[in-house]
């Protein structure tokens, strides 16, 4: 039975991680390229593209971090948040080569708002686990522990 869960858990990393770095990935190339900036001053209307873009900008860097609460690591979330904090600086330090696009301090800090945001709406994916004997209010030779014990079943 162990097998199974260790199997499914490693299925599950394995899809789900692709996932994850397929969006870093798909971020990556939009964040360093000059076409979605030409595409959003092209569509948004006048006035609206800065707060779209940095709402963007918060919006993808939350949905990344959410996104590390649904990946079933045991451990090294918060190697992956830095990641994505380095991930932030990265972008915005290689955007002074890409034409049309500015790498500036304000969209880093921008950017760890969005790590914020995400660790806030997935604060108990980041606290440490509590073993199941610590959780267990009921003290070890109460009636309800001892009828659950396998040593007391017929």
């Amino acid at each position: 039975m162990a097998d199974n869960r260790d199997q499914d858990r490693i299925r599950k990393l394995i899809v789900r991680g692709f996932a994850w770095w397929l969006c870093v990935g798909l971020w990556t190339v939009a964040l360093l390229t000059t076409y979605p900036v030409r595409m959003g001053e092209a569509v948004a209307p006048e006035g609206f593209y800065f707060p779209v873009a940095k709402c963007l900008h918060v919006s993808m860097y939350a949905f990344l971090t959410a996104f590390l609460a649904w990946l079933p690591l045991r451990r090294g979330h918060w190697l992956w948040l830095a990641f994505l904090s380095l991930h932030a600086a990265g972008t915005e330090y290689f955007q002074q080569y890409v034409p049309d696009r500015h790498g500036q301090l304000t969209d880093v800090l921008i950017d760890h708002a969005g790590l914020l945001l995400g660790v806030a709406l997935t604060w108990r994916c980041w606290l440490p686990r509590l073993s199941s004997s610590s959780t267990n209010p009921e003290p070890k030779g109460s009636a309800p522990a001892l009828a659950r014990s396998p040593s007391t079943r017929g």
